[in-house]
């Protein structure tokens, strides 16, 4: 019974046609050759949960075609191994040909490449019925070259950016004769990582370099939810946070609790403000700093006024106990990101940074960031500067993305923000465990095109500037 669903790999989630999508909650990581832990048997039956020995972005089947091609690169989830030019006529009435992007060429004609081939079997399109069969892939390739003509509007845009738009805009043969360019590499992770956002609904993804010459693109494992190690793992299921409503109401020392508004669908059922009484309002006998309690408004956004990254905060969002639907404004991490996001590669201090391509108003949701939930003492050496903080909700774990994560990983350090990270209390349902979430919220509005940034400092780092870049 323990092992119903201990498997070698947690993977990211898939969509089976006519079957409903099941959302993964939480990966959870079990050593090998060892026993699971019968504290652990719940989660073993949970369809929510993937207990797993490693975390992996497996090769999709359409695109392991095999072929003669082996690229250079060893990236998660990309396969090396392709198809070229030489083998499209032995196959093409054999494959379902699955179109990856399109560009403009220098003739200003539609290309496009396919899934499983590399660069040199691009095809010019002429084919009338081409864009009606493939609007998505169309609708993701517009997107992106809107984007790119505003940087050749953009006064800041160095002449090298501007040219560099040319690689999508313009295509040459030079760069479809070179499936080894950096350049494709780039278009790869970019559509892998799109594939993984779109089981969720959530928008493409976009990883650019405008540069002549190319630098290495990151290299990590995506994921849209957080994998826990073991050892974190026991640390969730012995917190008071992870108690169930019902079970935290019966543990708990009954208060006289300030009356507050909800924006909850159904605010009379809706438990998120006994909740934050219960486990994170400020009592008598607290000591230290005053956290603070982030509440969506009926449009889903947090007030920011009188922002301060130095507080504590924290946003709790409505569960199965509430009564609300999945459209309820309480849940906007569970609904996940709705803006389009860039990673660029920006200059060699930052490297690579977070743009958006549409506006973002102040209050509203980014995404979320996700990452490997660890012990602050685990004993294991990573690049803590992927580190996030749990300070209210488990203090002694925090999420790092340096080897697993999202787009979130390139938020870049501003001294003059617009982005915070707000810990998130939330589970679509009471019986998952309360896998600590952390928010990326906007503090004031962001415009298209901007950097998303956060502070990686406190209030007095920053002010004593020691050391401290703002590039």
């Amino acid at each position: 019974m323990a092992a119903v669903n201990l498997t070698d790999e947690i993977v990211p989630d898939t969509r089976t046609p006519g079957q409903p999508l099941i959302r993964t909650a939480a990966g959870v990581l079990i050593p090998r050759n060892q026993p699971l832990k019968p504290e652990f048997a719940g989660l073993a039956n949970n369809p929510n949960i993937q207990l797993g020995h490693a975390y992996a972005n497996p090769i999709p089947a359409e695109a392991a075609l095999g072929g003669p091609f082996r690229s250079l690169y060893n990236y998660p989830g990309i396969a090396r191994r392709k198809m070229t030019a030489n083998e499209v006529s032995a196959n093409q009435y054999s494959h379902d040909w699955k179109v990856q992007s399109t560009y403009k060429n220098i003739y200003g004609q539609l290309l496009c490449t396919y899934v499983g081939w590399n660069s040199t079997a691009a095809f010019v399109q002429h084919n009338r019925n081409f864009i009606r069969r493939n609007r998505d892939v169309m609708r993701i390739s517009n997107a992106r070259d809107t984007y790119l003509r505003s940087i050749l509007q953009d006064p800041e845009a160095t002449d090298m950016m501007k040219r560099a738009t040319g690689k999508w805009l313009s295509m040459n043969l030079g760069l479809l004769e070179d499936p080894d360019h950096l350049f494709w590499l780039y278009e790869d992770i970019s559509y892998y990582h799109t594939k993984i956002q779109q089981v969720h609904d959530l928008p493409s993804l976009m990883y650019i370099c405008l540069r002549d010459n190319l630098v290495m693109p990151p290299k990590y494992k995506y994921t849209l939810f957080n994998i826990v190690e073991e050892a974190a793992m026991d640390t969730i299921l012995g917190s008071k946070t992870n108690k169930a409503f019902e079970e935290l109401q019966k543990s708990t020392k009954r208060r006289r609790m300030e009356a507050m508004e909800t924006s909850c669908e159904n605010p009379d059922q809706c438990q998120c403000n006994t909740i934050w009484h219960m486990l994170y309002a400020p009592t008598a006998q607290s000591s230290g700093s005053n956290p603070k309690y982030m509440r969506q408004n009926a449009d889903g956004l947090l007030d920011m006024r009188g922002f301060d990254i130095s507080d504590l905060r924290v946003a709790i969002e409505c569960s199965d106990q509430c009564g609300c639907s999945s459209a309820c404004p309480r849940r906007r991490c569970q609904r996940g990101q709705t803006k389009t996001l860039i990673v660029s590669y920006e200059n060699e201090i930052i490297e690579f940074a977070l743009r958006t391509t549409e506006p973002i108003l102040r209050g509203e949701f980014i995404a979320e960031y996700n990452g490997v939930v660890m012990k602050l003492d685990a004993g294991t050496r990573r690049d803590e500067s992927y580190d996030v903080s749990l300070n209210m909700i488990c203090p002694e774990l925090v999420i790092n993305s340096a080897s697993v994560g999202n787009l979130t990983r390139f938020l870049a350090h501003g001294c003059e923000p617009n982005a915070g990270l707000i810990e998130t209390h939330s589970r679509v349902k009471e019986e998952d465990p309360l896998i600590p979430r952390v928010s990326v919220y906007a503090i004031r509005d962001i415009a298209a095109g901007e950097k998303v940034l956060i502070s990686y400092y406190q209030q007095w780092q920053l002010e004593s500037k020691s050391g401290i870049s703002c590039k």
